[in-house]
This record gives structure tokens, C-alpha cells and sequence, in this order.
């Protein structure tokens, strides 16, 4: 009898410690997930002061003015100046308190870091040392803080976070158009929406909306009734930002996310049947189109409603800056001009003046690196962005999974507007978490795996993880016991 008390007793103790493992894991895994909740919505707010956004926008119709008033704001800019060590700050937080994922390693990082270093590097030979020199410290905080976000951040973390951002940018925006500045015209050709930025970056901003959306969508279904919504707005109102470019990358990157959720989810005679549907509509509404209005129709289509069309043969007067700009990157091809130093102030306003309109930057980011860093350095950004999006798509190819979806699509992006429109790493969330995924991608491929090991299927949002209590011994303590407890039970 006292054996049969004594082993009761003993299995009394192991439960209760293994409740009170379970209670301690419990309460650090929601510290967790609070400083990941509470620092995101941090950084959200610093990166809407860290870049000069006007309330509303505003261009001066002189290209001089508007070109002189564009520099002012990114050089001497109070908010921004005080938004960037914050973002530091709460990076160097995150990276110090949270548990990091994965491991590095990768010949891709041995291409990032010499891109990293070639960028630096460019201060000894920049043509405006004071500028280069303030741009290399913001350029060395976003690197610092797309490391930090891939190391701490899981990618559906990532994707929330851009939703939730890009979103509340768009409707900050569609609220100065409508309400503040009454100009929101859905039916006027010439309008184009912006809000807070210019209709191409607006373009940009939606587009990751977009995008992120559609795969928090797939993780959480249930959140379809606000989801949905908020999709099909973004894409009305990139619509009327009419930036063809970003739009037709847009569909390119749904029609894949489509395609994928079709090939996975519907059987082949439903997907079938979706398609003859789809053709039934298009192909009568196409040649009734085209058999109105022929080439005129197609032209409408492409112009998305604008009337610029003698803009369209100079790709809206972009290969006049471009051929102007070519003229500069001959006077310093190899090194450049150092890393945004070409866009000095006063370089600004006078190619402004020449082309007649405001011109903030090479609208193409290679040209863009090519001015900066020169050849090399052009050729190293290359080869760190197309390597990471092969990686990217190979990465996802093997796992079929959201989780590697996402960083193949923000890649794909970049690489294809990077045409058209500069985007650096620069303080501009969108693209800060397509250059969070180039870090992604100079993680061992499986290596993050392991932090996901005590997530619910339906989970975004993690806490800790195994490797989370290294530097925890008493919860270390508190978890073997408990396992002890589990095993003799």
C-alpha cells in the first residue's frame, strides 16, 4: 500500500511539473509574439516618417521647383532624420532578444557582401563625399534591418507585416485624394491616384498589398470576409494609379499564385470547366472589342485609360533620361559616381531642366547602381538579385509551399520593375522586404525548418521555437523536466 501511495504521490509531482513547464513555455512563447507584434507596429510608423510622404502630394509644376523641393525633403527632412536610428534601435533590439533563424551560408552571400562592400567602399571615391557619406549610413541601416527581419521573421510573419503596412499606406492615401483634397475623379482619364507618393510607387505599394494578401489568405481562410475586400480595393485602386507596368507585373504575380492554389486545391475536371467558362466570356467580349474598335481598343487597354499616348514611343519620356544619363555613367564607368552621389541637389535640377520634368532618379535601378557604383558594383547588384530570385524559385519548386512562394514573388518583382523604376535599398517598406528576402536566400536551404517545428498549422505569428531556449537555462530546466515527467507518465 505505502509503494502503491508513494508512486501516486510521485506521478502527483511529475504532472506538477510538467504544468508548470507548460505555464512558464506558455508565458515566454506570448512575450514572444508581443515584442514581435508591438516592434512591427514600431517599425511601421517609423517607416512612414523615414520617407518624406506629403500630406497630400504636391508636385510644383515647375520641374526646377518641384526637383529642388524633392532633394531638400530626402537631405535635410526632420522626421526621417529621427525615424532612421529608430529603426536601428529597435532592429539592434530585435536581433538581441529574439532567438534568430537559420543559418548563413550560400555562395550568394559571398556576392551580397562584396556587393555590401563595394557600396561602402564607393565614400573613397564619391564625386559629393558629405552626400555619399549621409546616404552610406542610411544604406548601412537598411542592410542592417533587412538582415535583423529575415533573421528574426518567418516569411508568413513577413507577409502579415506587408499586408497589414502597404494596406493602411493605401488607405491613408485614398483618403487624401477623396476626403482632404476632393480630387478622387475614378472616371476622369487624366487622373491617376497617389495620396501620399507618386502614382508609380503608389502602383508599387498596392502590388505588395496585393500579393502579401493573397498569401496570408492562404494560411488563414477564415479571414476571407475582410481579405477579400481589401484585395479587391487595392486592385481598384491600382487600376487607377495607372502604371502599366506595375499593373501587368501584378497580374503576372496573381495569375501564378492562381495558378498554383488551382493546380493544389481544384480537381482537374473543376479546373477544366473554370476555363472553358472563362474563355466563353473573353473570347466573344475580345472580338466584339476588337471588331468595334480594333487597334484603337488594344490602345485604350495598354494606355489603361490615359491619353499620353505620344509618351508611349520614349516609354513616357524615360529613353530621353536614359541617353542623357549614359553620357555620365561614360565620364566614370567602372567606379561611378559613389553610392547616391550622382544625385546631388544641384544634378538634380539641372536634368530636370533638361528634360522637363521632375527627375529624382534614373527610373531603372541597374542604371541607377550603374551611376553609383559603376560597372562593378552594377555587376555585383546583378548578380546578388537575379541569384537570390533563382534561388528563390528553385527553393520553392522543392518545398511547394506559401512560405516559399512569397520570397520568389517579391523578387520576381523587383527584378522586373527595377526597369522601369529605381528601387535601391532605401527606407521604403515595399521593397525592404523584397531586399529581406535576398538575406532569406543566403540562409541554408531547411535551416529554418526547425523554428517552425511548434507551430499550428494556421499560425503566423510565432514564438518560440527549440532553438529559443539556449539562451534560457531555467526554462531549459523547466522543459526537460517536464519531457522527464511526459515519459514516466
Amino acid at each position: 500500500m505505502s509503494l502503491l501511495m508513494g508512486t501516486r504521490s510521485s506521478m502527483v509531482e511529475r504532472e506538477a511539473e510538467l504544468r508548470k513547464a507548460e505555464t512558464e513555455l506558455g508565458r515566454a512563447d506570448r512575450r514572444v509574439r508581443m515584442i514581435k507584434i508591438v516592434c512591427a507596429i514600431m517599425l511601421g510608423v517609423c517607416f512612414w516618417y523615414s520617407v518624406p510622404y506629403y500630406l497630400p502630394l504636391k508636385v510644383d509644376p515647375n520641374p526646377q521647383i518641384a526637383a529642388a523641393n524633392e532633394a531638400q525633403a530626402y537631405e535635410g527632412n526632420f522626421s526621417r532624420q529621427v525615424a532612421m536610428p529608430i529603426i536601428f534601435a529597435i532592429a539592434a533590439f530585435l536581433l538581441w532578444r529574439l532567438p534568430k533563424r537559420g543559418k548563413i551560408g550560400g555562395k550568394l552571400l559571398i556576392v551580397t557582401l562584396l556587393y555590401v562592400g563595394w557600396a561602402m567602399a564607393s565614400f573613397s571615391w564619391a564625386d559629393e563625399p558629405a552626400i555619399t557619406a549621409k546616404r552610406l549610413v542610411v544604406f548601412g541601416i537598411d542592410a542592417f534591418f533587412a538582415y535583423t527581419i529575415a533573421r528574426v521573421f518567418s516569411m508568413m510573419e513577413m507577409a502579415l507585416w506587408g499586408f497589414a503596412c502597404t494596406g493602411i499606406v493605401g488607405l491613408i492615401s485614398l483618403y487624401v485624394d477623396w476626403l482632404q483634397e476632393k480630387i478622387f475623379a475614378p472616371f476622369d482619364p487624366d487622373y491617376r491616384f497617389n495620396g501620399v507618393m507618386t502614382a508609380n510607387y503608389q502602383a508599387m505599394n498596392l502590388l505588395v498589398c496585393v500579393v502579401c494578401g493573397l498569401i496570408v489568405l492562404h494560411k488563414k481562410p477564415r479571414w476571407a470576409k475582410w481579405v477579400f475586400p481589401a484585395l479587391a480595393l487595392a486592385l481598384a485602386l491600382m487600376y487607377l494609379t495607372r502604371a502599366r507596368t506595375g499593373t501587368i507585373v501584378c497580374l503576372i504575380l496573381m495569375g501564378i499564385i492562381v495558378t498554383r492554389w488551382m493546380r493544389r486545391d481544384v480537381k482537374p475536371q473543376t479546373r477544366a470547366m473554370v476555363l472553358i467558362g472563362a474563355l466563353a466570356v473573353a473570347v466573344p467580349a475580345v472580338i466584339f472589342v476588337l471588331g468595334r474598335d480594333g487597334g484603337d481598343a488594344v490602345q485604350a487597354v495598354f494606355m489603361m485609360g490615359r491619353k499620353d499616348t505620344q509618351n508611349t514611343s520614349n516609354l513616357s519620356n524615360r529613353a530621353p533620361l536614359w541617353a542623357e544619363l549614359m553620357e555620365s555613367v561614360e565620364d566614370r564607368p567602372w567606379t561611378g559616381f559613389g553610392y547616391s552621389g550622382f544625385w546631388a541637389p544641384a544634378r538634380v535640377e539641372k536634368i530636370s531642366a533638361d528634360q522637363g520634368w521632375m527627375v529624382p532618379h534614373a527610373h531603372n535601378t541597374y542604371l541607377d547602381e550603374t551611376l553609383s557604383l559603376g560597372l562593378i558594383g552594377a555587376a555585383l547588384y546583378i548578380g546578388m538579385l537575379f541569384g537570390a530570385m533563382v534561388v528563390a524559385w528553385k527553393r520553392y519548386r522543392r518545398s511547394n509551399t506559401e512560405a516559399d512562394l512569397l520570397p520568389a514573388l517579391l523578387l520576381t518583382w523587383i527584378v522586373l520593375m527595377s526597369l522601369t523604376e529605381s528601387i535601391p535599398l532605401d527606407p521604403y517598406l515595399p521593397s525592404m522586404l523584397a531586399y529581406a528576402c535576398i538575406v532569406k536566400m543566403c540562409l541554408a536551404e531547411g535551416s529554418e525548418k526547425e523554428s517552425d517545428v511548434w507551430l499550428g498549422p494556421e499560425e503566423i505569428v510565432s514564438g518560440l521555437n527549440p532553438k529559443s531556449l539556449e539562451g534560457e537555462p531555467e526554462l531549459q530546466a523547466l522543459m526537460a523536466d517536464g519531457k522527464r515527467a511526459a515519459q514516466a507518465s
